[in-house]
Order: structure tokens, then C-alpha cells, then sequence
């Protein structure tokens, strides 16, 4: 039986519980947040016990993985102190909001032998995960081009809305987009060799942005994402996956999400494995990419398995591609990776 400790109750936190209560050699042995009421809340319908620091955790030598479900400009304090105290981490992602602090946080735990997970979501997400499949199989023949979109209204839900604030989480750079950059560099296996991004700026932050990637073998990637949209504005997640025989799409408003529609004017729409659960209301949740993200850092743990689909390095290059974009966004220019 594996005990882990959940640092964090909000949306996040919640998912989290409700995947690990699907697992039965894992136990939630508690749950912190600084906002005592929400700890108290979570740890209730989870069935396990409120903390309101991360001390309380560091002093439990039964609770062996901590995952923390924080905002990002606190992962790299909290990395750096949990990871003194020799219990592995589960960190979501963007790990941190500079390169040198992600390099630290990553030199550190290698140091103390830690296991530090990050929780990219997107690689584990199944209709990603196709996507992945088809790509490595060649089952449509080479990826000519790729559109990634990320839209949605200002997010307001946050704890004291720390995700508006950009030297709290980057804005939708290292928000949103930054999803979008990982899967293309774990999708094609490489670096662009060139980035260009152009963006619209509010208030200090760039709240719409449009990048193009463009690669030595000829494939051409665009990503465009923005929490600007009305309140009213259904939030949109998509992709479409351009191959030789073939164009993969994926849209999260639609019933079924993925189509396949093949140059002879076929058209197919897979089935994609789903995980959800019914909560005591009487409410569906899917649980999605958190299933099968944990499923996996979970299993590889107990295992002491190497992370193949997501580690330390692409995690960092990741965030160089963002500073590439940035520097893209003030100069207005193409720039070289």
C-alpha cells in the first residue's frame, strides 16, 4: 500500500482524490491546504484527514509520495523543501516559471535520489494519445501539418485568482499553451527550428496568441490560444493532425470528440477509451488524462520503472521553447531555436 499526501484543495486536488480512490494499493493519507476550510471539505468527501501545512506531511514517515496540486510560482519552494525531506513528488505542470528554476528544482532531486513526476496531462489524454499512436505508426503516412487551438473566457475560479496574476502563472504562455508545445515536442520526437509568435497584450499580459513552428522536415505546426472569449464562450480544445492519407481531428465539443476523415472521403470516428466515475450526487466525471497520467507515475514509481512518456528533459525544453516565444512576442521577429 503506497500513502501518498495531496498538498491542495482546489479543482485539481479533487480530480486528483477521485482518481486515486479508483486505485487499490494506493491511500490518500491526507490532505493540505493553507485555506483550512477547503482541506476540511476535500478531506471529508475523501474519506481521510485535514492538514494545513506541508509540515504536517514532511513528519509522517508512512506518507511516501506527495502530490502537489499548487499554484506554479509555489512549485519551486515546495519541490525544494519535500524533496530534503526524501519522499518522492508529484508536481503538476508547467513545473516552474523560469528555466533556472525548473534547473534547480531537477538538480536537487536527482541530489536526493527523489522521483519528481510532472503531471503533463496532455501526453496521457486519450485523444492525444491516438494521435501519438498514429503518428509513431505511420498508419496515415507523414504529418504534413498540425493546428492546436486552446480558447476559453478569463479563468475566475482560482484560489484568490492567482492565474490572472502573470508573476503567479505566466499568463496563457505557461498557462494553457504550454500544453500545446509539450505534446508537439513529444508528439514529432524534435525541436522546431524556427518559432514565430505574435499575440494580442493586456494589462502586461499577452492574452491571445498565435505561434507557427516550422521544422527541418517540412512539417508545419500553428497553436493558438487565449483566455480573452466572452463569459458565455464554450470553451474549445482541438487539433487537427494533417497526414498524407488522412486528417485527424479532435474537438472537445464534440459527441464523439475524435474523426478521421481519409482521402478517398471515408470517414471514421474511433473509439476511445474513456474512465468515469459516478460521484454520490448522482454526477458523471470523467476523469480523462488525470486517470491514465496517474495510472502511469504511479505504477512506474512502485515499480522504480524510468519515465519514458514524460521526464526531467522534455520538461525543460518545453520551457525553452516558451522563452523562444517570448523573445518572438517583444521583438516581432522569426526566431531561431
Amino acid at each position: 500500500m503506497v500513502k501518498i499526501g495531496i498538498v491542495g484543495a482546489g479543482f485539481t486536488g479533487y480530480m486528483h482524490t477521485e482518481v486515486y480512490k479508483q486505485f487499490p494499493d494506493i491511500k490518500i493519507a491526507g490532505i493540505a491546504d493553507i485555506k483550512g476550510d477547503r482541506a476540511k471539505y476535500l478531506a471529508e468527501k475523501t474519506g481521510t484527514i485535514p492538514f494545513y501545512s506541508i509540515d504536517s506531511f514532511l513528519s509522517k514517515p508512512d506518507i511516501t509520495i506527495i502530490d502537489l496540486c499548487i499554484p506554479t510560482y509555489l512549485h519551486k519552494e515546495f519541490v525544494l523543501k519535500i524533496a530534503e525531506s526524501g519522499k518522492d513528488i508529484i508536481c503538476e505542470d508547467p513545473i516552474a516559471l523560469k528555466i533556472e528554476d525548473a534547473e534547480e528544482m531537477i538538480k536537487k532531486c536527482q541530489e536526493k535520489k527523489i522521483r519528481l513526476m510532472i503531471g503533463d496531462i496532455i501526453r496521457f489524454w486519450p485523444e492525444y494519445s491516438y494521435l501519438k499512436k498514429v503518428y509513431d505508426t505511420k498508419r496515415f503516412g507523414n504529418l504534413l501539418s498540425i493546428t492546436f487551438t486552446r480558447l476559453s473566457s478569463k479563468p475566475l475560479l482560482s484560489a484568490d485568482n492567482w492565474v490572472l496574476n502573470n508573476d503567479y502563472s505566466g499568463g496563457p504562455l505557461l498557462d494553457i499553451h504550454i500544453h500545446d508545445i509539450d505534446f508537439l515536442l513529444y508528439l514529432t520526437g524534435k525541436k522546431p527550428e524556427k518559432v514565430y509568435t505574435a499575440g494580442k497584450k493586456t494589462d502586461n499580459i499577452y492574452e491571445h496568441i498565435y505561434t507557427t513552428y516550422k521544422f527541418s522536415d517540412g512539417i508545419i505546426a500553428n497553436a493558438e490560444c487565449g483566455w480573452d472569449l466572452p463569459r458565455n464562450y464554450p470553451s474549445l480544445t482541438s487539433f487537427t493532425g494533417i497526414f498524407e492519407k488522412a486528417v485527424v481531428e479532435y474537438n472537445s465539443r464534440n459527441k464523439p470528440s475524435l474523426i478521421i476523415y481519409y482521402a478517398d472521403g471515408k470517414t471514421d470516428r474511433p473509439l476511445i477509451e474513456t474512465k468515469t466515475i459516478q460521484t454520490p450526487e448522482g454526477n458523471t466525471i470523467n476523469l480523462g488524462g488525470y486517470f491514465y497520467k496517474l495510472r502511469y507515475l504511479i505504477e512506474h514509481t512502485i515499480a522504480n520503472k524510468p519515465f519514458q512518456v514524460v521526464n526531467s528533459n522534455n520538461i525543460l525544453t518545453s520551457l525553452q521553447i516558451v522563452s523562444k516565444e517570448k523573445e518572438s512576442l517583444e521583438t516581432d521577429k522569426e526566431v531561431l531555436i
